[in-house]
């Protein structure tokens, strides 16, 4: 059935894109391809308006990629969801509003999946956020990884672009044998399009990031109401570099960027309860993006003692052969970081640390006797783990 559902989806979305002749912007990456994609679904929705899509939520996989072509919202989890979508896709597909550009996120859960995905959708402009040992277990090596990533790169027409993030020493090396037009992003290396004096901050339970842009078009500053050195600057960027590209200003750009918000369990910033802070970072987890959650936490100025920073760390799912290695380092990263760090879940235990519990009610228990006001409290893990339960415990 899934097949048959695949080949179903993918029929009628070539038919819509063949229709439609949308520019079509790729993203992928083993982290921030979802921040990435909103980020220049923002900046490009200034000039173009209603003229531009994105895909909503995970669609993007071999059924969400074609669902979100056909304008669907979300992926159906039983047949009776599916039997509408089914019914409209060719309505969609033959009548659907034509869209100048679909900003769409391409996964890679295992070997094959970019170039399937790029089959029928083929982009002309591809971003790379990153590339770390995500879905090793699929992948087995990072090496393998990087060859599925860089299928989006081959799938680029002859005046196509690829935007990299050169601060990552695989992609850098990427873009030195990039044939094809590249632009490079980046916050430590030399790049086309850099961030310099990154700041971050929580006000009133607001999150802002700030930062000053250098590039051709000269230097400017910009600001993001989100969190995060790395990941959220890097999602900016690379909206600069498309926006650039699709000839926008340096005013729209700002403008732009001034609308980007965090995403649901994406660092997203919460007031809890004894009015502490809570990062729900739950969404997902791999050693890049919880590497990237506690720099976040650590760049956040100290709270006023009492008040602590908190970081509650959850299993690392389908990490493969570096699964002790990366919980070990990850755990003794956050106890330089944060003043508590309390480890949730079977493979957390290789963390390490002092206060360790089987299931998120039991932390969350732990937490409501604790929690004090102003304590900033890191909340991430894998999804399996449901520490959203922890969150949802804490918030105000």
């Amino acid at each position: 059935m899934s097949k048959l559902l695949q080949f179903f989806l993918r029929f009628w979305a070539k038919i819509y894109l063949k229709r439609a002749k949308p520019k079509i912007i790729a993203i992928t990456g083993s982290v921030g391809k979802t921040s990435t994609k909103e980020a220049i679904f923002e900046v490009l929705k200034v000039k173009f308006g209603a003229g531009i899509r994105k895909s909503e939520g995970n669609l993007n996989n071999e059924t969400g990629v074609p669902l979100a072509i056909l304008g669907f919202q979300k992926s159906p989890r039983n047949f009776f969801q599916w039997l509408p979508i089914i019914l409209a896709s060719k309505i969609r597909a033959l009548f659907g509003k034509k869209y100048q550009i679909l900003v769409l996120e391409m996964a890679a859960d295992k070997p094959g999946d970019i170039k399937y995905l790029t089959s029928f959708a083929r982009p002309k402009i591809a971003i790379l956020t990153s590339i770390g040992p995500a879905h090793l277990e699929a992948f087995e090596t990072v090496e393998k990884i990087i060859d599925e990533k860089t299928e989006l790169l081959q799938a680029l027409p002859q005046d196509g672009l690829a935007v990299l993030n050169i601060d990552q020493e695989q992609i850098k090396k990427i873009a030195q044998e990039n044939s094809g037009q590249t632009i490079t992003y980046a916050i430590d290396e030399e790049a086309d399009i850099m961030a310099r004096n990154i700041t971050t901050e929580i006000n009133n339970f607001t999150p802002l990031t700030k930062f000053q842009i250098l590039s051709e078009k000269g230097k400017f500053r910009a600001s993001i109401q989100t969190l995060g050195r790395t990941w959220n600057v890097y999602s900016a960027l690379a909206a600069i570099a498309v926006g650039l590209i699709m000839e926008m200003s340096i005013q729209d750009l700002i403008k732009g960027l001034a609308n980007i918000r965090p995403q649901k369990h994406r660092l997203e910033v919460i007031s809890g309860k004894e009015g502490s802070v809570i990062l729900d970072d739950s969404y997902n987890a791999n050693p890049l993006s919880m590497k990237a959650a506690l720099e976040t936490l650590k760049a956040l100025p100290l709270p006023p003692a009492p008040a602590r920073k908190i970081a509650v760390l959850g299993d690392m799912l389908e990490i493969g052969k570096i699964t002790n290695e990366a919980h070990k380092l990850l755990g003794d990263y956050a106890k330089e970081i944060a003043d508590e760090v309390i480890s949730v879940g079977k493979l957390a235990k290789m963390y390490e640390t002092k206060i360790h519990f089987n299931e998120p009610e039991e932390a969350s228990d732990y937490l409501l006797g604790k929690i004090q006001q102003d304590d900033i409290i890191l909340v991430k893990a894998s999804r399996a783990l449901g520490l959203e339960k922890i969150v949802e415990a804490l918030k105000k």
